[in-house]
């Protein structure tokens, strides 16, 4: 087909119906022979400005080059077309249609064995890249909650990936960071012992599966963060060593008087403090996703938040948490190492889980991000640990912006909007939600543009090496210590004034 006739069946298709399907082929047909057509033309016009250039070649490292990331289908995952990771995987053309009844759960840009990304010719990012990347970057689509987890540290994943490689596939630790996309719901780290204590004292089904030794710690312990640890662990080892009878049975009888008082004899909402309510809520949510399963009561002893889109927090090791739902952007070092202890079906590891825990409480912190380069359209999200850093790009309508020039290897995905792209070699790509690239270290660097009829921003979301280790915008519970809350979510002042007295 020559270059007149392929333009011609674009123009006629803009008025037809199409599947994205169709499209995509309509589309390469166009990229094909435009590149040939514009083979050996100069990058510059007359007028010295960049000019468009459609070809790419992978042995080049000025280049940046198209992904197909890798999926995953858990049965946590959002199903169909509503979830985004389903979204992104159609548009980067890794499946041709989405299935309503799948669950798109992840989407993953990386070199990790269990998922390595390739280029539009086959060759593998590692290869591209000339090694292992040392994050691992994902877009995560949670419709149900995730198992209670933590990831272990360097030393906890060469033990257990020597003891039990089936279950522990790599001996790299796994800190992540996550950026929500959506309103997103999370339990990170444990609660502060003071308010673990008023829930025992609150709700006695959750004290039944305690063993008296752990409560009588909990409420003797000392100020000190010592023994608050101390009995915080002896208090979450009796809770996941309960015997499953008594946890089933306290749990029912749990659901029961919870489902009531949400309902006709309900507490008057001046009278329970928020963080409570949203307690009690979470458990109904949480023993309707997974039936039997004492991991619903996890809201007693961890912390419950709700992340705002643009906002971010960060996991270190060893640091207990299971994400509830939403979506969000995630990158993590590279390894895919899972502890879990409940809410799952999948194996469970009670006691390596109850060795490796930090036990600090107060959660992380959430943070929205730091202006970077100089320009507030630049947000990065930096962890105190050394293998990856996320920006967050936008570009607004009738606006342009040039990414920073990075002496790393990183990786983008765009994840809002459309627009196009050009550098001094005259790259030209086209940006679409769902779509994912490659930019190899010092690669001249692409500059974003919108038409100014559009009706929203570009963004996309960038992840490299971290640049910027010794300025963090992130911290993890044991980085940030216990906290003590105000405004709605703080304690009583004759239950502070209680509390004073006994640690």
């Amino acid at each position: 087909m020559t270059l007149p006739s392929v333009l011609e069946n674009a123009t006629t298709s803009i008025g037809e119906e199409k599947s994205d399907k169709d499209l995509r082929i309509l589309e390469q047909q166009v990229h094909q022979k435009l590149t040939t057509f514009s083979s050996g033309k100069s990058k510059c016009n007359s007028d010295g400005n960049m000019a468009s250039q459609l070809t790419y070649s992978t042995e080049s490292d000025r280049n940046v080059l198209p992904l197909r990331p890798i999926f995953k289908d858990y049965a946590w995952g959002i199903r169909g077309l509503d979830s985004r990771v389903a979204r992104y995987a159609l548009e980067s053309g890794i499946i041709d249609e989405v299935d309503p009844d799948t669950p798109y759960a992840e989407l993953w840009m990386g070199t990790h064995p269990s998922g390595p990304t390739t280029l539009r010719d086959g060759t593998t990012l590692e290869e591209a890249v000339g090694g292992p990347l040392p994050f691992l970057f994902k877009v995560l689509s949670a419709g149900k909650a995730l198992s209670i987890q933590a990831h272990p540290c360097k030393a906890g994943a060469q033990k257990l990936h020597l003891e039990n490689p089936a279950n522990y596939v790599d001996d790299n630790h796994k800190p992540e960071l996550a950026v929500a996309l959506t309103p997103f719901e999370a339990m990170c780290g444990f609660r502060r012992l003071e308010e673990i204590a008023i829930l025992i004292k609150k709700h006695p089904e959750f004290a039944a599966c305690i063993s008296n030794e752990a409560k009588l710690a909990v409420f003797l312990a000392n100020r000190d963060e010592d023994s608050k640890k101390s009995a915080l662990r002896a208090l979450f080892q009796s809770f996941m060593s309960c015997p499953k009878e008594t946890s089933s049975r306290q749990l029912k009888r749990l659901l029961k008087r919870l489902q009531k008082e949400q309902s006709c004899d309900h507490v008057h909402p001046h009278e329970e403090p928020p963080w409570e309510r949203k307690c009690a809520r979470a458990i109904l949510r949480l023993a309707q996703q997974f039936p039997g399963d004492a991991g619903a009561m996890a809201p007693f002893f961890l912390n419950y938040l709700l992340i705002a889109p643009g906002e971010s927090f960060y996991m270190a090791a060893n640091e207990p948490h299971a994400y509830v739902a939403g979506e969000i952007i995630e990158c993590m070092a590279c390894s895919d190492n899972v502890v879990r202890a409940g809410l799952t079906p999948k194996f469970k590891d009670v006691d390596n889980l109850v060795n490796m825990l930090t036990y600090s409480m107060g959660g992380p912190t959430i943070n929205a991000g730091t202006p970077a380069y100089g320009d507030d359209r630049i947000m990065r999200y930096t962890p105190p640990t050394g293998e990856f850093e996320v920006m967050v790009i936008t570009c607004n309508p009738g606006e342009d912006i040039t990414l920073p020039l990075l002496p790393v290897p990183s990786v983008f995905i765009v994840i809002e909007g459309s627009g196009n792209t050009d550098n001094e070699d005259g790259q030209r790509l086209v940006m679409r939600p769902g779509r994912s690239y490659y930019i190899p270290a010092k690669c001249p660097p692409l500059t974003l543009a919108v038409n100014e009829k559009k009706r929203g921003p570009l963004k996309i979301a960038l992840a490299h090496e971290n640049m910027h280790k010794d300025d963090p915008t992130l911290a993890s519970a044991a980085d940030v210590g216990s906290k003590e809350w105000s405004g709605e979510f703080a304690l009583p002042l004759e239950v502070s004034r209680m509390f004073s007295a006994w640690f």
